[in-house]
Order: C-alpha cells, then sequence, then structure tokens
C-alpha cells in the first residue's frame, strides 16, 4: 500500500455500503442534457414517419443502463477493501508500538492490489470510473479500533480483520451465482480463499 493510492482514493463516507456499491455518479442538475438523454425526451421515428411512444425508448435505455451482476459485484467489493485498506494503513502509520503491524502490511499489501485489478477492470470493462468509498460499518470499525493500545489494539485489529473477512466471504458467496464473466468468476474464487486463508492465520 502507498500513500499515492490514498491521495487518488479520498476516505468519504457513504450512507451504506450497498447503496454506494450500487450507485452511479452524482446528479448534476445544472448540467445540459447531453444527445442521449435527448434522445429520452424526444420520440423516436419509425421508417413510416410516425413517432414511436417515447416510453418504450425510456425503458430499453434504462435497462441496458442497469449495472449486471459482476460489475454490481466489483463496485461492492471494491468499496469493503478500501475500508480495510484504511484500517490497516492506520495501523502501519501508528506511532506506538503495536504488535500487528507485520499482518497489517501484509493484508494492506493484498488488498491494495486486488482493489487496483478490480477498479481498473470497472474502468477497462464497464466504463465505470468507480471510486471505491469507506462505508459506515468500516469508519465505526476503525473509530473503535484506534483508542485501543497494546495487546488490547492487537486483539481487537484481528478480531476485525476476521470480521471483515467473513463480511467479504459473505458477499462473495452470495454474487456467486449470479457471476457471468469469467474474469470477476476467477477473482472472486481468489479473494475468497485468500480471505479463508488470512483468517485461518489470524485465529492462530
Amino acid at each position: 500500500m502507498t500513500i499515492t493510492r490514498l491521495v487518488r482514493l479520498p476516505l468519504v463516507i457513504v450512507a451504506s455500503g450497498a447503496a454506494a456499491a450500487c450507485s452511479g455518479n452524482s446528479d448534476n442538475s445544472s448540467a445540459k442534457p447531453d444527445s442521449a438523454a435527448n434522445a429520452l425526451i424526444a420520440p423516436a421515428k419509425h421508417d413510416s414517419g410516425k413517432a414511436a411512444p417515447a416510453m418504450a425508448r425510456t425503458d430499453s435505455t434504462a435497462a441496458a443502463a442497469t449495472p449486471s451482476a459482476d460489475q454490481q459485484f466489483l463496485r461492492m467489493m471494491s468499496d469493503h477493501h478500501r475500508g480495510l485498506i484504511a484500517i490497516v494503513h492506520a495501523t502501519v502509520e501508528r506511532k506506538d508500538k503495536v504488535g500487528v503491524k507485520a499482518e497489517a502490511r501484509t493484508i494492506d499489501a493484498k488488498q491494495d492490489a486486488e482493489l487496483d485489478a478490480m477498479v481498473t477492470m470497472l474502468e477497462q470493462q464497464y466504463h465505470d470510473p468507480y471510486a471505491p468509498k469507506v462505508t459506515p460499518d468500516n469508519k465505526a470499525m476503525l473509530d473503535s479500533l484506534t483508542p485501543k493500545s497494546g495487546a488490547s489494539f492487537d486483539r481487537t485489529f484481528r478480531e476485525d480483520i476476521i470480521k471483515h473477512h467473513q463480511d467479504g466471504i459473505a458477499m462473495i458467496d452470495q454474487y456467486a451465482p449470479k457471476l457471468t464473466d469469467a474474469k470477476v468468476k476467477a477473482m472472486a474464487e481468489k479473494m475468497k480463499a485468500g480471505q479463508q486463508h488470512d483468517i485461518a492465520e489470524l485465529q492462530k
């Protein structure tokens, strides 16, 4: 994990993880409608020259704009990773002595690499410049961990990572039957195996 990543992806709190993962860019009511928006407003014409119902054009466009399960999964898991990166990065930067800094660095490196892969896939495959956000649950986890120190910090850190990974595995299991993209499926399976390994190591 590098400081550059954190600057490039600022720590932002969203109303909920699921809502953030499934939402698009924020609405700009002052922006002028583009050609696509005009196409929705103006009814399409058939060869006969008669205007087709505007509703039919709107419905088909809305359906095409709905994110696929693969895209939704990448968004949600990106937020999930972003939250854990915030936790482990804060741990590495602590000035006091805590015994889990080496573990935090290892997890940080893996999570950052996976997050980069997901963001890149969203941009290149789905033309979705998604900016991962820290969900309220992950922010609360970080806030409760911060005041702790020594052995209490180490124990709570490991418990939090285990809980975070368990939530990630549950998300993967939820989306696995819906995923259709082979690359996304392979990524999800690799993430699940890695998180299961981390849990086993932390539980020791």
